[in-house]
């Protein structure tokens, strides 16, 4: 049995006791990755980037969700692709939107990770919105979305 963790956007804030940590940073030091794998929700930890950009003290805490993949990426065989576009006046800086339709630069990430591992298998990526307004039309679009990247990737 394997146990998996997938995120959300709080999981990237910063734990009270050491303001200077991010709680995903916790959660990776302290858990063993033969026996604690992550899904990461890509939708969500960019959401994390925009909503934990800064510490609590106003420092600049900047980060990249893919570098967290490409540090460990057998902790990750499981994926989430959502996608948004950018809306800063959002408090989560992203109105999600069926996969292909947002700012999130999937080529760019499935592209990094499948040069990282040298085969596709090693990962699987699920396209998923939360509220589609309609959901076989996002199922549709989304899949075709995703294996044109495939095909790029």
């Amino acid at each position: 049995m394997k146990f998996y963790q997938h995120n959300h956007s709080e999981e990237f804030s910063f734990a009270t006791d050491n303001p200077k940590v991010r709680l995903y940073d916790v959660l990776l030091k302290e858990t063993d990755p033969d026996l604690v794998y992550l899904e990461m929700d890509i939708y969500w930890a960019y959401v994390g980037q925009f909503r934990f950009s800064k510490r609590p003290d106003g420092t600049s805490a900047p980060f990249e969700p893919l570098n967290y993949v490409l540090r460990q990426p057998d902790r990750y065989p499981l994926f989430h692709v959502k996608d948004g576009e950018s809306d800063p006046s959002n408090p989560y800086g992203y109105r999600m939107t069926d996969v292909g339709d947002g700012d999130i630069d999937y080529q760019r990430f499935i592209s990094a990770v499948t040069r990282l591992r040298g085969h596709r298998m090693a990962h699987h990526w699920q396209a998923e919105h939360d509220n589609p307004a309609e959901s076989f039309t996002f199922a549709r679009r989304s899949s075709a979305h995703l294996h044109s990247l495939r095909e790029k990737c």
